[in-house]
């Protein structure tokens, strides 16, 4: 009888070793995101800041594994949108993102968005965009700045709004005096102009046009509502238990 049980319990273990080693070998998820210093860098072992060490550990408690590649903002919003990547980080939801992504509950980043300028424009942002009208705006093409920001330029306050790939380039414009101002992050544009030795040339010019919140979003694949659902999960509870905090603070000034 022992015999006949071992050899029944052998007989399941085989039924549904498969099953669990597929469990195990998931594939690891393609997320995409672009340079984004401090908060999302690469160098040559790969990327690194304070967003991607959180990107990593909720995932790792979510036991899936994860690559992170690099895009041109445009190209890495095309990938999740045609379902070749799975998620993508930071970004802001839209009605035109939340057709093709899923957006968890529990946000990733918060920071505030300002204008920056030549300290010797002859602009000045006084909390009202028509103070700003004329000015030659750098944005990055296909990004979000807050709903505040996003209404205004769709209405035309703005005469001239100059859209390019990346943020190094708005920034190397405003330096070269080709655009007037640039809206970016505070600690991100800081972080270029330091990079390019224009700090000493720039400032940010009055006071925050908002403070907003940036999302991990998911591409609307099979499994991803599942997946955003454990995301929100983790993420809540690292916030309740000070995880989240400790990781935010690794890169604090």
């Amino acid at each position: 009888m022992s015999w006949l049980c071992r050899l029944m319990q052998l007989a399941v273990v085989c039924l549904f070793a498969p099953f669990a080693a597929n469990a195990e070998q998931q594939p690891p998820l393609r997320l995409v995101t672009l340079d984004y210093p401090p908060y999302i860098m690469q160098d040559a072992n790969g990327a690194k800041g304070v967003v991607v060490d959180l990107v990593r550990e909720v995932f790792a408690r979510m036991n899936r594994q994860i690559n992170i590649e690099f895009y041109p903002w445009v190209r890495a919003t095309a990938l999740v949108e045609a379902g070749v990547a799975d998620a993508i980080f930071t970004i802001k939801p839209t009605p035109q993102r939340e057709a093709y992504m899923i957006f968890p509950r529990e946000s990733i980043l918060a920071q505030d968005y300002v204008f920056f300028i030549r300290k010797d424009s002859p602009y000045r942002f006084n909390g009202d965009f028509q103070s700003l009208a004329t000015a030659r705006i750098g944005v990055v093409l296909h990004t979000s700045y807050s709903s505040r920001f996003d209404t205004a330029a769709a209405q035309g306050v703005f005469n001239r709004i100059d859209a390019a790939s990346s943020y190094e380039l708005n920034f190397r414009m405003l330096l070269a005096h080709r655009v007037d101002a640039v809206i970016c992050s505070r600690l991100v544009g800081w972080q270029y102009l330091v990079g390019m030795q224009g700090a000493d040339q720039a400032m940010v010019s009055g006071p925050p046009v908002e403070t907003t919140v940036s999302y991990l979003a998911f591409s609307r694949k099979p499994g991803a509502e599942q997946l955003a659902a454990q995301f929100d999960q983790i993420v809540a509870k690292m916030k309740a238990d000070g995880s989240f905090a400790d990781i935010m603070q690794r890169y604090s000034r």
